[in-house]
């Protein structure tokens, strides 16, 4: 697989331009998230991958060419693999579409890596239901502090990576806070995928006990509201087995808009 510089990542663009699912590997082809593309061929690629660096890696193609296969099993042991070493950590996952071709590719060619399949959605958001939503909530109890903070992009852990360019060790996302007893127990914030006029949202409550209560729904409205004033939208991505968050997402007025299979590899050794 070849490395593109970042001024050639349009090459692969073609091939995520179709799904919803992909905007995060469209948010790194166009410079608004830090990550690293490859292709087959420069000229003329059959096969792309765009990794998103700190998260997920995003395959699409076709490998009708055997050494197409052979290729992807040299940049996951030479490529792949030291990187994930380099960060001290053992797993990463493959986004794709739903294609016979990557089954066989990973249980044939990966024989050095543990893999498993789950599958996802992503969702998008129903303006009507979400606006519904918004007016109908109760307020929160009076001991919870609602604040409008940035988040960093990517941990201070990468910024070491020759690969990452210094506009992304100091890249924002916008998001909310709520605190709880001068404690923060909720977090809802644009993850840094964005393209267009689309982002991925994130939100989560951190103790058990705080959770089922209501907060993680109010930092999502606020949010997703202060997002709708520029005009941004929000998607929503989550597990088939993550109960909770599908039940959050129904409940925010986001509605299901694709399902697609994700690959989580484990390194043997």
């Amino acid at each position: 697989m070849i490395e593109l510089h970042s001024e050639y990542y349009n090459i692969a663009e073609p091939f995520f331009s179709n799904k919803k699912s992909y905007m995060p590997a469209l948010a790194v082809i166009n410079g608004n998230y830090p990550g690293r593309v490859f292709v087959d061929n420069d000229q003329a690629p059959n096969l792309a991958i765009v990794w998103a660096i700190g998260r997920w890696m995003y395959f699409e193609g076709s490998l009708s060419s055997p050494n197409n296969k052979i290729e992807v099993s040299d940049f996951l042991q030479n490529v792949v693999i030291p990187d994930c070493r380099e960060r001290n950590t053992n797993w990463f996952e493959i986004y794709t579409s739903d294609d016979e071709q990557w089954v066989d590719l990973f249980l044939d060619y990966t024989h050095f890596l543990e893999v498993n399949k789950h599958n996802e959605s992503v969702y998008t958001l129903n303006l009507q239901k979400f606006n519904q939503v918004k007016d109908a909530i109760t307020s929160l109890e009076d001991d919870v502090e609602i604040n409008r903070i940035d988040f960093d992009i990517l941990p201070e852990s990468f910024h070491h990576f020759p690969y990452i360019l210094n506009e992304f060790k100091t890249k924002k996302s916008a998001g909310i806070e709520l605190k709880k007893a001068n404690q923060v127990i909720t977090i809802c914030k644009s993850n840094g995928f964005s393209y267009g006029n689309e982002y991925f949202i994130d939100v989560d409550t951190f103790t058990i006990e705080e959770r089922r209560k209501g907060y993680a729904t109010i930092a999502a409205i606020q949010l997703i509201d202060q997002l709708l004033a520029s005009e941004m939208y929000p998607l929503w991505e989550t597990t088939h087995e993550n109960i909770p968050s599908h039940k959050l997402a129904l409940r925010l007025g986001f509605e299901v808009h694709d399902n697609y299979p994700v690959y989580s590899f484990i390194m043997k050794t």
